[in-house]
């Protein structure tokens, strides 16, 4: 048996939350937190990567922009590399090489997240530039 998710609204507490069962006195889902007034919530523990950096193809001149995704126990720290190279200075969670050039074509690049609890590393994403 489904019953459809109920609406409770705790008027002290100005705190709304729903709640699905699915049989009496049997709670199935329960969404919203009663005691969290915060539309935002935080991943707890290691990194991980949710959207790894993506191959980018751009024109001689232009910018080439890489991002990562990660999840995990602020503060979360970011160190992207080309070519297995630390780029010195490249610690926010995107990467951007201002004007590129023909030799830049096929270069990889990774970024590595780190916390107190540990690092992952991303998969390499691939610049191609093309001649205009």
């Amino acid at each position: 048996m489904y019953l459809q998710p109920m609406m409770f609204i705790d008027a002290a507490a100005m705190k709304r939350f729903a709640v699905t069962v699915s049989a009496l006195l049997f709670v199935v889902a329960c969404t919203g937190d009663p005691l969290n007034t915060s539309a935002t919530s935080t991943a707890q523990g290691a990194p991980q990567i949710t959207t790894p950096p993506e191959n980018v193809t751009v024109a001689v001149g232009q910018s080439a922009t890489f991002t990562v995704s990660a999840t995990g126990t602020a503060p979360l720290t970011y160190q992207w590399s080309r070519n297995g190279d630390v780029i010195p200075g490249a610690t926010l969670s995107s990467y951007t090489l201002a004007t590129t050039s023909a030799t830049d074509s096929g270069a990889s690049f990774a970024v590595q997240v780190s916390n107190s609890l540990g690092s992952v590393n991303s998969s390499s994403a691939t610049l191609t530039v093309q001649s205009m």
